[in-house]
């Protein structure tokens, strides 16, 4: 009976931007699903999107000068009708407890896993054999206006024309208020559990357990919103203003002058965050005190998980609140025409919009640094700190920049008339003069802004430098060679490191036992007067020749190696680990491994950043957790390969060369994060193709039945694609069986009796989930078929044969023989 997984394609996007041939690939753009051209509105959105983030960076690109602060956009992912998400428009935005992400819009109301749109309408549902039931498949109306879960996991959702329906147990059914024509508002839950009910027919407080409602304000239209300040005063509000609930009526509170209606209400810790027709206030319900924010219209407001707010207004712009009266607009996202705005419990922003899908957005971590150049962004290579505060950035063919905090980007020529050269790396001399190689083979030394060509081997391709002692190391292809200097820096001579003859080096490290630990193709060697006493390499273990990054910890000595395609690999008491992606690492590719304040490791590879939150607990597996483009770094893979192309500054903050410009993070505002622990969830199953009823987590199935398909999930609405299972049917699977990124699985038949079929999800770089969804299957045996009916039934055969064998004997003696 082997089990057959069957899995299910997403769309995947991505881009490209490169320059300088001989370092880096040309610019591509492009928008694809599963290798096919996206089509369709969502298609064009994402495009949309993208054109909109690289337009944002253009303009600050083509600008006469680089950008004095790194740049933080955020990350935005959209869905549209081509994902799955019901068309019109999006009204609202709820995540339950289970994880699932509830989208209410006048088509339907949708539930999502980060990858994939169930979509429930009013219409009856179907039993097993496909035949109508007096269940309900969905809401008492496809247009969703308000949703909300209350304490107790029920899902109440609101229509615009049909009053309320509830989710529980698994079932839809209508909830009788209102007469079941009129339009939910907005639903809003007690502390003691009752339900406020803003709707067009009026103001009501619904009991959950009897369902009766019990009337504030009836026949009133406008009541909208209602919120709930510090103290526990109830307010609501809508066209006819604002109003205190006190001793069950409604109180007036005066809106500021010149103000008619208000828009939004939401609390805001003591206070309440209020939009009028015109402005946006905190109100400080004690003092009767209004605060103006400086912004007009507002619609929606969310506080989002780091307590800051994001403000949607009627003129098109998202504004982030960035400190105590400070507001910026959010430029990625202007237009959009926001109608609500949701969050999750993983850090995301969701934006419902009236024509253009549901956006996933969220704040940035990384912010970027471009190099402009002939209105391209080129590509950085090498970072060195300049001993002062500063930085010096060196681009592949864009040249040489000197950077500070808040001041100019100067560009630092090496030639004289020429602004392309290529870096490959840089070095700080011992008597403060900055070294620099190039990937024509040249050296340049630079003091005091003055750029003097040292010496060239641009016969050997590519130079890398380093300082070594009272002299300084160069790299080239095949060979690396000590160079002495004179008093004023010049090269006196040359000499080639024997022990290293045919190896190409691109890294060198100080070791702590003593000497220099040398990287490149090949591996990785520690050399101590002139003679390798240690090394690691294929030979030894190591997951790859091609070594790039090396970092070796100062209390224990611990050394983590990484490689270009073969992961990570860490030496502790002599013995090697290797880990990629097969075992936790999110990315093969690790160029850089830099350490933060915390003791945690950042990598740099091909699929951005992967940090690893606890290295000293890593055993067989490893945990980590990638960072990319919807984490600001856009694109997100990391120009590497080269000693200096990642730096840690005199701040703490990380630097990485990209594939376009530099990227910047401080992880101090990244405090104490894990992977994220995904929620399996059972989502259904089928017998032959037909749907089944699951009742409480069990399936009983129909009798004979064969091919039994099981789908399952796991919420995963950061990183959907990154989402792994693994299964199995007790007491027919004798362990887990893993089953990739596949969704459902396939069994052509179930053995008689009772079984439980349990999944288990896990994000890349993550654990198993601690607690699997499990489905109990009960398929009964035939009444005939079991086997003391089989037994019974044999044993009466057999007496029916010796019988009938008797009584055949016995007749033939009674029988008068013919010769008689």
């Amino acid at each position: 009976m082997p089990a057959v997984h069957r899995g299910r394609t997403a769309a995947a996007f991505g881009a490209r931007h490169r320059v300088c041939p001989q370092l880096v690939k040309r610019s591509r753009t492009g928008v694809r699903r599963d290798g096919n051209q996206v089509k369709g509105f969502a298609g064009w959105l994402r495009a949309a999107l993208g054109l909109l983030a690289g337009l944002v960076l253009s303009h600050a690109v083509s600008a006469s000068a680089p950008l004095r602060h790194p740049d933080y956009r955020v990350g935005v992912h959209a869905y549209g009708t081509d994902d799955g998400l019901p068309p019109s428009g999006v009204n609202a935005i709820v995540q339950t407890r289970d994880g699932y992400l509830w989208i209410g819009t006048f088509g339907g109301l949708a539930r999502f896993d980060g990858l994939t749109f169930t979509t429930f309408r009013n219409r009856p549902a179907l039993d097993a054999r496909g035949a109508r039931s007096s269940a309900q498949a969905g809401p008492v109306s496809d247009r969703i206006s308000a949703l909300l879960e209350d304490r107790q996991r029920r899902l109440w959702i609101g229509t615009q024309d049909a009053g309320l329906s509830v989710y529980a147990h698994g079932r839809f059914r209508p909830v009788p208020v209102c007469g079941g024509t009129c339009q939910i508002n907005t639903l809003f839950e007690m502390p003691g559990g009752e339900l406020w009910i803003a709707s067009s027919a009026g103001l009501f407080v619904l009991d959950p357990a009897s369902e009766k409602a019990r009337w504030i304000d009836p026949g009133r239209y406008g009541r909208a919103h209602i919120a709930r300040d510090g103290r526990g005063r109830v307010y609501v509000a809508g066209a006819d203003g604002l109003f205190a609930v006190t001793d069950g009526r409604l109180r007036p509170i005066p809106l500021p002058a010149g103000d008619a209606w208000v828009r939004m209400l939401k609390r805001s810790g003591d206070e309440l965050l209020i939009g009028t027709d015109r402005a946006l206030y905190r109100y400080e319900p004690g003092a009767g005190r209004w605060r103006p924010l400086g912004i007009a219209q507002p619609t929606d407001a969310l506080q989002a998980a780091d307590g800051r707010w994001w403000v949607a207004t009627a003129s098109g712009q998202l504004l982030r609140e960035r400190g105590p009266g400070r507001w910026s607009e959010v430029r990625e996202l202007s237009g959009v025409g926001v109608t609500r705005l949701g969050r999750d419990d993983e850090g995301n922003l969701w934006i419902g919009s009236g024509n253009r899908g549901l956006l996933r957005v969220r704040s940035p971590l990384f912010g970027l640094l471009p190099v402009p150049r002939a209105g391209l962004n080129i590509a950085g290579r090498a970072i060195l700190a300049d001993g002062r505060g500063g930085l010096w950035l060196g681009s592949a063919c864009g040249g040489l920049r000197h950077w500070r905090e808040g001041g100019p980007m100067p560009l630092q020529p090496l030639r004289p008339g020429e602004d392309d050269d290529c870096v490959t790396n840089l070095a700080a001399g011992r008597d403060g003069a900055l070294l620099v190689g190039t990937a024509e083979g040249n050296l340049f030394r630079v003091v005091a802004g003055e750029s003097t060509r040292v010496g060239n081997w641009s016969e050997r391709g590519a130079l890398n430098v380093w300082a070594y002692g009272d002299r300084f190391l160069i790299g080239l292809r095949g060979s690396t060679l000590e160079i002495g200097v004179d008093g004023a820096g010049r090269p006196t001579g040359e000499r080639r490191i024997e022990a290293l003859r045919g190896l190409s080096i691109n890294n060198l490290v100080a070791a702590r036992r003593g000497g220099y630990w040398f990287v490149g193709d090949g591996g990785a060697w520690r050399v101590l007067d002139g003679r390798i006493v240690e090394q690691w390499t294929p030979r030894e273990g190591l997951s790859s020749r091609f070594a790039r990054a090396l970092y070796e910890d100062p209390n224990d000595g611990t050394l983590w190696i990484g490689t270009y395609g073969g992961g990570l690999n860490r030496i502790r008491d002599g013995r090697l680990s290797r880990y990629d992606s097969r075992n936790g690492l999110i990315d093969d590719t690790v160029s850089c491994i830099l350490p933060d304040h915390r003791g945690r490791l950042w990598l740099a590879g091909n699929r951005g950043v992967t940090l690893l939150p606890d290295p000293a607990a890593a055993a067989a597996d490893i945990e980590s957790i990638g960072y990319g483009a919807e984490d600001g770094l856009i694109p997100a893979e990391v120009n590497g390969g080269h000693s200096t192309s990642c730096h840690r500054d005199s701040q703490g903050r990380l630097w990485f060369s990209m594939v376009e410009g530099y990227a910047t993070i401080d992880p101090r505002q990244v405090p104490g994060v894990r992977p994220l622990t995904i929620r399996s969830r059972i989502e259904g199953a089928t017998v032959g193709g037909r749907e089944q009823n699951i009742a409480g987590a069990a399936l009983t199935l129909p009798p004979f039945a064969q091919n039994l398909e099981i789908r399952y999930t796991g919420i995963n609405l950061s990183r959907p694609r990154d989402t792994y299972f693994r299964f199995r049917l007790l007491g027919f699977d004798h362990d887990w069986v893993e089953a990739g990124k596949s969704r459902s699985v396939l069994y052509a038949s179930v053995p008689w009796g009772e079984h439980v079929f349990e999944v288990q999800a896990r994000t890349l770089g993550g654990r198993w989930s601690p607690l699997a969804a499990s489905l109990r299957i009960s398929n009964p045996q035939p009444w005939y078929l079991r086997p003391w009916i089989l037994i019974l039934a044999t044993a009466l055969g057999l007496v029916i044969l010796v019988g009938a064998t008797q009584i055949g004997a016995g007749q033939d003696k009674a029988w008068p023989r013919k010769d008689d």
